[in-house]
């Protein structure tokens, strides 16, 4: 069941209704492994010569569990899917 817009608190950036509406786009290409063989925080795997790209942060067809930001997968980037996009962004002013 789907919740209604604003019927939540904003996150400490001041955004509405964002986690677990689409899988993310990162600008991580993938090749395979590389979240799992490399103990780093926030790796970017480059993008040259790989037929996938990161995706990250679930949808809203994904188990409570898996709708967080560290959980990733992969997609071809011709993929056209309702539950794959952007994620809004805001300047966090210093």
């Amino acid at each position: 069941m789907h919740a209604r817009v604003v019927s939540y608190r904003a996150i400490p950036f001041g955004l509405y209704d964002t986690h677990g509406n689409v899988w993310e786009w990162c600008l991580d290409g993938f090749e395979g492994g590389e979240f799992s063989e490399k103990p780093v925080t926030n790796p970017v795997a480059p993008r040259a010569g790989s037929a996938q790209r990161m995706v990250r942060g679930g949808s809203l067809f994904e188990p409570a569990a898996s709708v967080r930001t560290a959980y990733r997968t992969h997609s071809a980037p011709g993929v056209r899917s309702v539950t794959l996009g952007v994620r809004p962004a805001r300047e966090i002013a210093p």
